[in-house]
């Protein structure tokens, strides 16, 4: 293979590298090009970085390499740099484009020689050429503030725009168009139930610029409290016609769902051990309060969780007090002796407080009385735990709402 064809995404800076400060700020351990090898090495290895404004709806980032050779390459929204294997030449030019929303939001370049034999670690500063408002506001499992419509109007001294809201994964999301930087925009959102009644809205004034293309704004949860972070906001008008129950409550069903659980961790991997993952999809923090997870609802075959808050849209792992669990998953004495195979009847998982069931999963042999059961893994070398599609919530027992992966205790993530 070519070595202008290697490219290892995400990577590091290297352990040795050095800075050409005439083309950017490396501070005081700036160094000159560093020889590796022999002096007749036939390339330069580039390790290349990018100074750019982090947004949400990053698409991604092309970059184009032009000098002894042309290279067109395109990193996915969650890549920060790689590495390429160059031919020298006296002036290479690196060309970064960053795409989010849907157009081009971010540029930058750099220019510099590379000589072979050296490696060099290069940064290209990115700059801002417009931005956009997005909005996203957790609903909660089952709507509950029966917010059913919504719009974000933008007005400049270009105009006004209008952009209606959108529901996505739990959450109502709203997102403008790319918008010239340097102008004072004023932002307004509002909310509406299903009749049309305006339940929520806001008004707030700002300005965009490359430092802040995106303001940001988070509405964590809709009541007469309200948690709100705007970027660089003072005066912020909003209304409240909707009052929701308090922010710290104790759970019901229909609250709180089983995410992901491991029960049968390999026995060649010392790091894993057993827990069950719970998330809160309500709009409060949730108080647990007398439960408990059992293979059933009875307390003789149930542990009870020692008191603790999820806050919304968290998940966390329940685990017991054993030294390779991290201490924020400590919440029992000790599970109970959960089935390891599906191959038997009662193989369950049962949340349960003050006599209420909050959640279960079956993940036992399909009979009669369970029709269907969740994906599991009898696999002893090699450890996958069962996860649960968030977004389908309301649909969890249907299997195909179920995947296997690698265990991620405390962070709910579907298999891709």
């Amino acid at each position: 293979m070519s070595p202008l064809n290697k490219m290892k995404k995400g990577a590091t800076a290297l352990a040795a590298c050095a800075c050409l400060a005439s083309i950017w700020n490396c501070g005081s351990d700036s160094k000159e090009h560093e020889t590796v090898g022999s002096a007749e090495a036939a390339t330069a290895n580039v390790a290349l970085r990018f100074s750019h404004v982090e947004v949400p709806l990053t698409d991604s980032l092309v970059v184009d390499c032009v000098g002894a050779d042309t290279l067109h390459l395109s990193l996915g929204p969650k890549d920060t740099g790689f590495d390429l294997d160059l031919f020298p030449h006296d002036h290479w030019k690196f060309s970064a484009k960053l795409y989010a929303n849907g157009a081009l939001m971010q540029k930058g370049e750099i220019e510099t020689r590379l000589d072979a034999g050296t490696v060099i670690d290069l940064s290209i500063p990115m700059h801002a050429v417009v931005g956009f408002v997005y909005v996203e506001i957790p609903l909660g499992f089952g709507n509950p503030a029966g917010i059913a419509s919504g719009l974000l109007r933008v007005e400049s001294a270009n105009g006004s725009l209008e952009y209606p809201m959108q529901i996505e994964d739990g959450s109502a999301i709203f997102k403008s168009g790319m918008l010239p930087l340097g102008l004072e925009y004023t932002f307004r959102l509002s909310l509406a139930d299903a009749s049309g009644t305006s339940i929520y809205s806001m008004e707030q004034t700002f300005l965009l610029d490359e430092s802040t293309p995106v303001p940001e704004l988070q509405i964590n949860s809709l009541r007469a409290k309200v948690s709100v972070s705007i970027g660089k906001a003072e005066d912020v008008e909003m209304e409240f016609p909707l009052v929701l129950p308090a922010g710290k409550r104790r759970p019901k069903a229909g609250d709180i769902v089983v995410s992901e659980f491991l029960v049968n961790p390999s026995k060649n991997d010392s790091s894993l051990y057993e827990f069950v993952e719970i998330y809160n999809g309500s709009n409060d923090t949730l108080s647990l309060v007398n439960c408990f997870l059992g293979k059933t609802s009875g307390e003789r075959e149930s542990a009870a969780i020692e008191q603790f808050s999820i806050a919304p849209r968290k998940a966390i792992a329940i685990a017991d007090t054993s030294a390779k669990v991290p201490e924020e998953f400590r919440h029992t004495a000790a599970l109970p002796a959960f089935n390891k195979s599906n191959s038997s009847t009662g193989a369950s998982i049962v949340l349960h407080c003050d006599g209420e069931i909050l959640d279960s999963v079956y993940y036992g042999k399909v009979d009669s009385l369970h029709l269907t059961q969740v994906p599991f893994s009898t696999n002893t070398s090699t450890t996958r735990s069962p996860h649960l599609n968030i977004g389908a919530w309301d649909d969890r027992e249907n299997p195909e709402n179920w995947c296997l992966d690698a265990p991620t205790p405390g962070i709910a993530t579907f298999c891709e």
